[in-house]
């Protein structure tokens, strides 16, 4: 799974993990959108797991680790997240460029900060074990980022190349398991020495609400309410506002929208979502993700509305039609509309819209849906001056600052 992707097992995140890895998720590939762009954090993530369990001799089943890649598809990541930060012992963080520019790594960092600030245990700052992934340019050097450094400054071509590259290629291999001994070991001495006892850590993107003003990417939902959907379908699939709506009803612990939101947040885009009737403008001056459930078009006035939408739907809104596979409506009615809203696509001079049916194909397709979206915007958008003021670049801080939680962020690359 790159980032947030395809289905796996699902983490237990009710007992302790040695370390939390937290790292920066890649876009994927435009060659290749199935490659796993972040590939070398699961072979890292891997190796410093075998590392821990070697040296406090526990079986190859037993998690010392948490990974994000691990989570199930049906998830409710955010909070999965919140109780593996809230459960482990170290934070790993793997520095590099995009790290320092991403929100969503850096609020996992704070989120940790502050579980560390209310701990009464010595020697709290240890807990955190940071990593030289990528090399950073000499003016980016922070305390923290010298501290990776200083971590394996010795060991030939971690300070030039970064721990990622020495992963990579079979040359660097003495070092990389070198740097990797290091790592498991301040890892096993951290948590065994200065155990941290379990506690409640706030969400990674607790304060960290986005406003349609402040969007960089928009998440546009067309589905109907429960009060609107002509038949009876599962419980759960729609609610009060169509933003609630879970296509896969009880097998999503979140709304549709909030995983397409997730994956935008992980790869730098601070995220708004809203309903079709509500969006307004906002499309035209962001990349965006339209999810359409092709039972919006079951009644004459929701079927007015999208062709309204779409008749002005700029190229960098990527519409993706949704149906669950495992709905006897679906088989009948729903591709009736889905074959419905794809004419009106067709009218509209839009390219087909991909069309998903099950939960895990949703999940896996999202990076590339945000990916396309961004760059269509990049590459058609017009260029006009912004008079919105400049985003100031977040800072790691130092752990005893008290400053903003989860600061916003200009995606940077």
């Amino acid at each position: 799974m790159s980032g947030i992707g395809a289905a796996a097992a699902p983490v237990a995140t009710d007992q302790s993990t040695y370390f939390f890895l937290s790292y920066a998720h890649s876009a994927p590939m435009l060659e290749d959108p199935r490659l796993d762009p972040d590939k070398w954090v699961k072979v890292f993530f891997d190796d410093l797991s075998a590392a821990v369990r070697g040296q406090i001799s526990a079986p190859d089943d037993r998690r010392v680790g948490f990974f994000d890649a691990q989570l199930s598809s049906g998830a409710d990541w955010e909070e999965t997240l919140t109780v593996a930060l809230g459960n482990t012992q170290v934070f790993v963080p793997l520095y590099s460029p995009a790290y320092l520019s991403n929100s969503w790594p850096l609020g996992e960092l704070e989120a940790f900060r502050r579980r560390l600030r209310a701990s009464p245990i010595v020697e709290k700052y240890r807990h955190i074990v940071p990593v030289l992934w990528i090399p950073l340019p000499s003016w980016d050097q922070t305390a923290e980022t010298r501290e990776a450094l200083e971590l394996a400054g010795d060991v030939a071509g971690y300070a030039e190349n970064g721990l990622r590259a020495l992963c990579m290629l079979a040359s660097y291999r003495p070092a990389y398991e070198q740097v990797l001994g290091r790592i498991a070991t301040e890892v096993t001495r951290i948590a065994q020495r200065y155990p941290l006892p379990p506690s409640v850590v706030p969400k990674v993107a607790e304060a960290r609400h986005t406003s349609r003003a402040d969007a960089q990417f928009v998440v546009v939902v067309a589905a109907p309410t429960g009060a609107e959907v002509p038949v009876d379908h599962e419980a759960g699939v729609y609610a009060e506002r169509s933003e609630q709506w879970r296509p896969f009803g009880q097998d999503q612990a979140l709304p549709a929208a909030k995983y397409v939101a997730s994956t935008a947040e992980r790869l730098g885009l601070a995220t708004h979502i809203t309903s079709f009737a509500d969006a307004g403008d906002v499309m035209a001056r962001c990349p965006s993700v339209l999810l359409i459930d092709p039972w919006i078009v079951s009644d004459s006035a929701g079927e007015h509305g999208l062709a309204l939408v779409l008749k002005r739907l700029p190229r960098w809104v990527i519409p993706l039609m949704v149906l669950n596979g495992d709905d006897p409506l679906t088989a009948g009615e729903g591709d009736r509309f889905a074959d419905r809203v794809a004419r009106m696509l067709q009218r509209a001079n839009r390219p087909p819209a991909k069309r998903v049916t099950q939960l895990p194909e949703f999940v896996q397709i999202m990076p590339e849906l945000v990916t396309e979206a961004r760059r269509q915007y990049l590459k058609n958008a017009p260029v006009v001056p912004s008079d919105r003021p400049r985003v100031r670049r977040p800072q790691l801080g130092r752990p005893e600052s008290s400053g903003s939680a989860f600061p916003g962020t200009e995606e940077e690359r």
